[in-house]
């Protein structure tokens, strides 16, 4: 017999309510990058002046020679959506003169000559170059730097000898040579000054700590992935995000063991910011339940009816039942003393954050028929289901704000020296509920954003 009885409980008894699953949660790292330190290298790497005016300088065949002097502007450089624009302006001077032998003699002279830029203004050209910028494997931005051709477009200086312009053929090939060498500085400088893996692996790992929000209550972030947005910026400052998505949970009880997880591989992507998203229950315990509504609505009369002792408790198919203990004494035929059943549906508005019973009836189950329900007298029995009905509602506000706002602190917090989360939970959406033993579980959600400044890389 003992057994048996133990095996009834056992199968009778309710299993604990299972957790929330976890929600996906996108956490928003802004990256800001300067591109002010590549300047400085551009100045000091490109030749700011290349002049040859003390002699001539022949070329190959010895037909002509020329004296030249090229002047630079500073460089500008502005981020141009995904890439880098550079530009100068070079003024040049340039004379050119046929090295030519003298009649009946064997002197050589330089005559005739053509110049053009001195004494008088230089004459200009410009250079530039682009630059697209894309995410490595590395956790660094690399560049591929193409230039554009010189533009001698604007009052070009001629000099021609022997077929020969020689301004495309020395000035030009000078010029080049700043160019190559201003996309050899842009393209070794750009991963040095945005490796963003050091900030990346604090925030991940950072995130993978349980955080207390109360008493034997945590709050757990997984992380589950990272990806680089798209790139963009103007002047000097480049901008993308880093988003990281999280499983997050509300967990109760000892503190959920954590096994490290290494920062995966990056990937890039547009990843929808679907904010924060956590999980969490709320419970409201039969007995607070069973002592709100004795408050409000036992030890009174309704249309004869006494009502004293009220208990609520789970019944079948996710309802509530609630047991009344009444005294009606209409008449000689129409009384009773004894137990009452009902049974609701129980709800949760998030709008007033209360509980309530809908659709309640007296209960069907033919083990609960009693006199109550077959005296003549349904006045008596509407009313009473009627007022009960008024007086299911409590509120779990005081609860669900408590959570809220530890939830709300758990997500603004320091992560790492220089790396703060900064996060808020703007709703508390409705989830379904659950019965156990004890009281009704109420799963809900609570939404918001939350973003991580890192100062490393701002």
């Amino acid at each position: 017999m003992f057994i048996t009885l133990l095996t009834i409980a056992a199968a009778i008894q309710s299993p604990p309510p299972p957790p929330p699953p976890p929600e996906l949660s996108t956490i928003v790292i802004p990256i800001r990058a300067s591109l002010a330190p590549l300047l400085p290298q551009l100045e000091s790497q490109v030749p700011k002046s290349l002049a040859k005016t003390d002699a001539f300088e022949l070329d190959p065949a010895k037909q002509f020679g020329m004296k030249y002097r090229v002047v630079r502007d500073p460089i500008t450089l502005n981020v141009l959506g995904s890439g880098i624009h550079a530009m100068t302006t070079v003024h040049y001077a340039l004379e050119g003169c046929r090295r030519t032998q003298k009649p009946f003699s064997t002197e050589i002279v330089m005559w005739p000559c053509i110049s053009c830029g001195f004494g008088e203004p230089m004459r200009d050209a410009w250079i530039s170059l682009s630059s697209h910028l894309e995410w490595d494997a590395n956790w660094r931005l690399r560049s591929a730097t193409r230039a554009m051709p010189v533009d001698f477009s604007s009052n070009r200086c001629q000099v021609t000898f022997a077929n020969i312009d020689i301004t495309d053929w020395k000035i030009g090939p000078i010029v080049n040579e700043q160019l190559r060498q201003a996309v050899k500085t842009i393209d070794a400088n750009i991963p040095r000054l945005t490796n963003i893996r050091p900030a990346a692996n604090q925030v991940w790992s950072a995130l993978q700590t349980p955080i207390a929000i109360g008493p034997r209550t945590w709050l757990v972030m997984d992380p589950v992935d990272v990806a680089l947005g798209p790139i963009s910026g103007s002047g000097l400052t480049l901008t993308s995000a880093l988003t990281l998505r999280a499983r997050t949970r509300v967990v109760v009880g000892d503190r959920p063991p954590v096994m490290p997880k290494p920062l995966p591989a990056l990937r890039v992507a547009q990843a929808a910011n679907d904010g924060i998203r956590i999980p969490f229950d709320v419970e409201l315990p039969y007995a607070e339940a069973n002592r709100l509504m004795t408050e409000n609505f036992a030890k009174q009369t309704y249309e004869g009816v006494a009502v004293g002792s009220i208990r609520l408790g789970p019944g079948a198919d996710g309802r509530v039942s609630i047991e009344l203990n009444v005294n009606y004494r209409a008449s000689f035929l129409k009384r009773y003393s004894g137990l009452v059943y009902l049974e609701g549906t129980p709800l949760f508005d998030a709008a007033t954050r209360t509980v309530s019973l809908e659709n309640l009836n007296y209960s069907l189950d033919p083990r609960r028929k009693n006199p109550f329900l077959r005296i003549a007298d349904r006045i008596a029995h509407e009313k009473l289901r009627e007022t009960l009905a008024k007086s299911a509602h409590w509120s779990v506000s005081p609860q669900i704000e408590s959570i809220r706002g530890e939830i709300a602190r758990a997500v603004t917090r320091p992560l790492a020296p220089g790396v703060m989360m900064r996060g808020r939970v703007d709703a508390i959406e409705p989830g379904s509920l659950m019965l156990d033993a004890n009281g009704i579980i109420i799963h809900a959600l609570a939404t918001g954003s939350a973003e991580v400044e890192v100062s490393a890389i701002r």
